[in-house]
């Protein structure tokens, strides 16, 4: 079982897991429920109720996974191309923009950028 679900549902509300920290069940009331054990003088205890804590590490992947949930349905709405931006290109291409020396400086300077990372790896 993924450890994001539980019976087949996935939680996708932020702090989902909350409500169930430190929760136990009153919803059902049986002889189960109310019975006491004996300590070692007779005096009757309850036994000590279940408990669940979700670490904070778990809680965070929770908002992260949310997150990137969020961003994909985001990213799914938008067009895969963008018609402007490739017009915008054609007309500085046609124009001989990027033939010129500040574009050709600035994209020096990025690939250089690029494989002076690539050596440290």
């Amino acid at each position: 079982m993924a450890m994001d679900k539980i019976n087949g549902t996935p939680f996708i509300q932020p702090g989902a897991l909350d409500k169930f920290q430190g929760t136990q069940r009153s919803d059902k009331k049986d002889d189960t429920s109310s019975s006491q054990t004996l300590g070692k003088d007779g005096a009757g205890q309850t036994p000590p109720a279940d408990t669940v804590v979700i670490s904070d590490t778990a809680h965070r992947l929770m908002d992260l996974r949310q997150a990137v949930d969020t961003g994909r349905l985001a990213l799914a709405g938008l067009p895969e191309m963008r018609e402007d931006k490739v017009a915008q290109a054609r007309e500085r291409l046609e124009s001989g923009f990027y033939q010129s020396q500040e574009v050709q400086d600035k994209v020096a300077a990025k690939l250089q950028g690029v494989f002076g990372k690539m050596d440290d790896i």
